[in-house]
């Protein structure tokens, strides 16, 4: 009876200790997703974006303000860094996708100038490899959306 009691006690034990660290590691990715998120709303950021966005889709970067290419570059610069994060699993992805998935599609898709560009300055290494990734995931989860299978 007594060895019955502790088997069942370690498997409560181990049952709840697995809770703990499922509940540990969603908390540190929602932790890590609002650490993220102050910085991209932040005022440089935001500016970064809105000028991204009102570019002419056949913008000549060399024509730039410099002050104006920089806040570009760290807008795309932070969406680079949310699309490693997403790639890697630090973050949840319904998160990411529900505040910035919209916003990161659009930005990607007005960010073309700007990718060939960084492109033609490093032959051979593929431009914002997460953003692109985060953009098309971004994509897949708008046509879910649409769809409506969520």
């Amino acid at each position: 009876m007594i060895a019955v009691a502790s088997i069942v006690l370690s498997v409560i034990a181990l049952v709840f200790s697995i809770f703990v660290f499922a509940e540990g590691r969603r908390r540190y990715k929602r932790d890590v997703f609002l650490k993220i998120n102050e910085v991209m709303i932040s005022e440089d950021q935001n500016r970064g974006r809105q000028l991204l966005l009102s570019q002419p889709d056949e913008v000549s970067v060399e024509s730039l303000p410099r002050p104006d290419r920089a806040n570009i570059s760290r807008a795309m610069a932070m969406y680079e860094t949310l699309g490693m994060y997403l790639r890697r699993g630090y973050l949840i992805e319904d998160d990411v996708f529900e505040m910035w998935g919209d916003p990161a599609y659009r930005a990607w898709c007005k960010a073309q100038v700007f990718v060939k560009y960084r492109e033609q300055q490093s032959p051979g290494i593929p431009a914002y490899r997460n953003f692109r990734y985060l953009a098309e995931r971004a994509k897949t989860f708008g046509d879910t959306i649409e769809s409506g299978s969520l």
